[in-house]
């Protein structure tokens, strides 16, 4: 087993797709999945995530279980590299897990500053594709949600 910063070395997207592709085999591997998500280190950050969120997204729910909150973390700006695949990992999460840890990024996204919170909850709304998850949410959350799906910065006033 290959150790993690040679991983991290092989998953970043400047190094070659063969060595790419051995990257993710490797870290297929791992046994401490939360290595992949969001990794920052002198070893990882921004380079290595796409490749990470591809592992991720590919991993069985039982493994991913533990990670759900960790996870909603990389949706708090769809531009980073795999959050995307991340998404469309969790609209098709098995619903208990996903339910109260969208209750709670929910519950952080309007306590954060600014526009940041807003910014979440926009993409955060993409997982009510999940109809079991709408079915699980508080009313609350799933009306706070519904105002931001499809309708992305619609809070934002231009006239600032």
């Amino acid at each position: 087993m290959l150790h993690i910063s040679k991983i991290y070395k092989l998953l970043n997207w400047n190094s070659s797709p063969e060595d790419q592709k051995k990257g993710i085999r490797s870290a297929y591997r791992l046994k401490n999945i939360s290595l992949l998500i969001l990794p920052l280190s002198e070893d990882a950050g921004k380079p290595v995530w796409e490749n990470c969120a591809r592992v991720l997204s590919e991993l069985p729910d039982d493994r991913l279980a533990g990670h759900v909150s960790e996870l909603l973390e990389w949706l708090q700006d769809i531009n980073w590299p795999g959050a995307f695949l991340i998404c469309d990992r969790l609209k098709i999460f098995r619903v208990k897990e996903l339910i109260a840890a969208v209750e709670n990024a929910v519950a952080e996204a309007l306590e954060m500053p600014g526009e940041d919170g807003l910014i979440w909850l926009d993409y955060l709304s993409e997982l009510l594709d999940n109809k079991l998850l709408v079915s699980g949410l508080s009313e609350s959350s799933l009306r706070l949600l519904k105002a931001h799906y499809k309708n992305w910065a619609a809070w934002y006033d231009d006239e600032e």
